[in-house]
């Protein structure tokens, strides 16, 4: 998390920004934000919060859908940018069934955004208390 945040305020630093440098922050970002602290933290940490907790609610909903779908389109790279690039869409199944259909998801950059944040402070907040 420290390195991960040493990058985030390096780039946020740099003036000028060649679009290839920004689309790779975007996939590091949600990379992490995703796929690696809902295996290394929400997932697991999730089951021994207490029942009401806000802590154990942002958890759920950073594993539940449409987070969750999020996730499983990182991970296996069905996502794409908007058009507009305002937003991403991406595909993936509603459940855990792997004969399920893809189903089509769309995110907002703001949604997104929030997101983010959400599993960023949820996950230092788990970390600081551990």
């Amino acid at each position: 998390m420290v390195a991960f945040q040493a990058f985030m305020d390096m780039i946020r630093q740099s003036d000028r920004l060649h679009p290839s440098v920004v689309r790779a922050q975007v996939i590091y970002q949600n990379y992490i934000c995703f796929v690696y602290l809902n295996e290394a933290c929400f997932s697991i940490v999730r089951k021994e919060l207490p029942t009401g907790s806000s802590s154990r609610k942002c958890c759920r909903f950073l594993t539940d859908n449409p987070v969750r779908a999020f996730r499983n389109a990182l991970a296996h790279a069905n996502w794409r940018y908007l058009a507009n690039f305002s937003g991403i869409e991406y595909w993936a199944r509603r459940g855990a069934d792997p004969t399920e259909q893809m189903v089509r998801f769309e995110v907002s950059q703001s949604d997104l955004s929030f997101w983010q944040a959400i599993a960023r402070c949820t996950a230092y907040a788990i970390y600081l208390s551990v």
